[in-house]
């Protein structure tokens, strides 16, 4: 798959450090793992819905013997046209499970450098980078990476906050500008690590009225309901509100119209968010 994960240009330029395993996704992780314990730094490119194959390689030969493998999670979250086969919305809650395993979401082209680095030297064991299909997304003017594990964007007082991560902060911003308009004010906090949680991410929402957090990814096991977890275990009071994909194969379709299907675009954020808070 070197043309379906862009490494084309990789494998003539580097013959000696490229290797097609074919589609045996299983044995590509283990292979990693073997390479990793002779001293190498393997970086296994791979579609999220194909990741699935290997559940059993990743936690058996890799995380448990704690091998340094990367995973390059290509096609992460919804793929469109590519199929109800393809859709990458599994991959957070089934890595999400595995212990010792680290996850970065970079939402844009400039992240996934610092991420894969970090990826890379970073961290100890299994660690995960994954990306979506296609181009990048909206760009709020002024906003910068800071090249942590999370941003906050908006204003910190504000009583709501918003918590996503990957490709959906550019709708969660879209969102935010259209709730200013109707006189709510929300902050953005945007996980680039989503793996552990850091501490810090709990204990901004700790004082918020209310957090909502949207997914691009299965609800069930996944980070929301992590998060909303950690929140609880540090005795938030306030109140928690999570949409992710719930229960549920995705059709094909193009990513916008799966977007508003699970109200993860801007405007099913919106429409979240202004009902909650205008339902008193």
């Amino acid at each position: 798959m070197k043309i379906g994960t862009g490494l084309s240009e990789f494998s003539h330029l580097y013959r000696e450090r490229f290797f097609d395993v074919g589609i045996a996704e299983g044995h590509a992780v283990t292979f990693a793992a073997g390479l990793a314990a002779g001293g190498m730094l393997p970086v296994f490119a791979v579609y999220s819905t194909f990741l699935q194959r290997s559940y059993d390689q990743i936690i058996h030969d890799a995380a448990m013997q704690h091998m340094k493998v990367v995973l390059a999670i290509d096609r992460a979250g919804l793929v469109g046209e590519d199929g109800e086969t393809h859709q990458g919305v599994f991959d957070t809650a089934f890595l999400n499970e595995i212990p010792e395993v680290t996850v970065f979401s970079p939402s844009y082209f400039q992240e996934i450098k610092p991420s894969l680095q970090k990826a890379l030297y970073g961290c100890s064991g299994v660690a995960a980078v994954r990306y979506p299909r296609g181009g990048e997304g909206y760009r709020p003017a002024g906003f910068l990476s800071s090249g942590g594990a999370f941003d906050v964007w908006g204003d910190p007082k504000a009583e709501l906050m918003l918590v996503t991560y990957g490709r959906l902060f550019s709708y969660a911003c879209h969102a935010k500008e259209a709730l200013h308009k109707l006189g709510i004010e929300i902050c953005i906090l945007k996980l680039n690590q989503i793996k552990p949680i850091e501490t810090e991410c709990i204990s901004l929402c700790l004082e918020k009225r209310r957090v909502f957090f949207f997914e691009e990814g299965i609800l069930n096991g996944g980070i929301g309901e992590t998060f909303g977890y950690l929140l609880q275990k540090n005795h938030y009071p306030g109140e928690f509100y999570l949409n992710a994909i719930e229960e549920a194969f995705v059709p094909q379709a193009s990513v916008k119209s799966s977007l508003c299907r699970f109200c993860l675009d801007e405007k099913g954020m919106e429409n979240i968010i202004y009902g909650v808070e205008n339902r008193e």
